[in-house]
């Protein structure tokens, strides 16, 4: 799959997994240059969420939104400063989308989109940029609606309970962006068929439980070392796709 979309409920940590997801990344060589994108991270002030800071990944801050601003387009109990979208956010898009690898888009929401000019420039970059990891709530919006329906998102429902699993996984395998290895591009080529003999619903489940076990084998053989890497990095894509795109 090419893009990557994690919903859940606020506050379950999505921002934190993308800081994690970051930071562990930014340890590749192959991917250290090549990532780039902006957080949502929350303003505390004694102890209270009073705001929020967009946080592009070259190491700026600045405040999106605040709960006493006086100016600013009004959602929920936030009044958001849209030219910080329609600027910081925009440019940060519009750079991914001739250098980098791996885009992170942290969050897609209401405060977000009421921003036209960022609406267009995320659509762009899942239109025609490198590889995406965003999130998202799951409040019903018509833009996020149609992201969810692409064939090229592959929807990571994130809860209290998998948030350690989906880091491990999603460490894993987006390490493997960009990699030179012919070994391993052999292994992702393979998945991502896969991964459109489900998504095309033509496929029937034999040939596909087939493809898989060859794909597990092949896993075993590259990573003698790491028995659960299938199931960590493959068969959980792949039962993921299962229910998105066959269980409607």
């Amino acid at each position: 799959m090419k893009h990557l979309l994690i919903v859940g409920r606020p506050g379950i940590g999505k921002t934190t997994l993308l800081q994690r997801l970051a930071a562990s990344l930014r340890s590749h060589p192959t991917l250290r240059s090549r990532l780039d994108g902006f957080l949502t991270e929350e303003l505390r002030e004694e102890g209270q969420r009073m705001g929020f800071w967009l946080s592009p990944l070259d190491g700026r801050q600045v405040l999106l939104a605040h709960r006493h601003w006086e100016q600013g387009t009004r959602v929920g109990t936030y009044k958001v400063n849209v030219s910080v979208l329609d600027t910081v956010a925009v440019s940060v898009i519009r750079r991914g989308l001739s250098q980098a690898s791996l885009l992170f888009l942290d969050e897609l929401g209401k405060m977000e989109l009421c921003s036209h000019s960022f609406e267009c420039a995320v659509q762009d970059a899942f239109d025609h940029g490198p590889s995406i990891v965003a999130t998202a709530g799951l409040t019903p919006l018509p833009f996020l609606d149609a992201l969810k329906r692409r064939k090229d998102v592959e929807l990571i429902p994130l809860s209290s309970t998998n948030r350690s699993v989906v880091e491990e996984e999603l460490t894993a395998r987006l390490s493997t962006v960009g990699a030179e290895d012919e070994s391993i591009q052999r292994l992702e080529r393979h998945a991502d068929c896969i991964c459109e003999m489900i998504i095309s619903g033509e496929t029937p489940q034999l040939d596909i439980e087939i493809q898989q076990t060859r794909l597990r084998e092949a896993v075993g053989q590259r990573f003698p070392d790491q028995p659960a890497r299938y199931a960590l990095v493959y068969d959980s894509r792949f039962r993921r796709l299962w229910q998105q795109f066959r269980h409607r």
